[in-house]
């Protein structure tokens, strides 16, 4: 399966889920044939502030790519610099 520049080894794809979705369950999903895996949904804000432990959640492990994202905010000035600024050179991270 393919979106964009993407390529997907198939169409199961692991939910994005607050709590769950971290780098340990995320490789196992990988591990068990899961075509596309999300990070926890981070918040933009925090990210932008420098909040270590939002930071965190957005380890990613070569195993896992590609990888989705998911930020969430109000402020659209504020997400595309956080989007600029941890991902502008990830082409294997899709930002949701």
């Amino acid at each position: 399966m393919k979106i964009g520049n993407l390529e997907f080894e198939n169409n199961v794809f692991l939910a994005p889920m607050a709590g769950v979705t971290d780098i340990s369950f995320r490789g196992l999903c990988k591990e068990m044939g899961c075509g596309l895996v999300y990070t926890e949904m981070v918040s933009a804000k925090a990210l932008y502030y420098g909040n270590e432990n939002t930071k965190s959640l957005l380890r990613i492990a070569d195993e896992e790519m590609p990888v989705a994202a998911q930020i969430f905010g109000s402020d659209p000035k504020i997400m595309a610099e956080v989007v600029q600024r941890h991902f502008n050179d990830r082409e294997d991270v899709c930002i949701v």
